[in-house]
């Protein structure tokens, strides 16, 4: 498989703090920035859900989980006994 590679250039403060990661993780510089990159591709999804899950939550008018302390709790419990049987 031909790969092609890039040069890039960095202040010597974050090489250097790439550099530990990657030490601590025992392995090396562009697998370390590999693992980061994921990191933050898959915190990017998670965001997207999240935002489209409080839009779908906000078109349906709320979670409706009620207003009191009570109705809340009360809720809460018949939603754990849907759940656990």
């Amino acid at each position: 498989m031909d790969t092609t590679v890039v040069t890039i250039h960095l202040p010597a403060s974050l090489h250097a703090e790439l550099q530990a990661l990657a030490a601590d993780e025992q392995t090396d510089l562009v697998e370390m920035i590999s693992r980061l990159v994921a990191m933050a591709s898959q915190r990017r999804a998670w965001l997207h859900d999240l935002k489209a899950l409080r839009e779908q939550i906000r078109r349906d008018g709320g979670l409706r989980v009620g207003t009191t302390k009570e109705e809340v709790v009360k809720r809460l419990r018949q939603t754990r006994r849907e759940i656990l049987g």
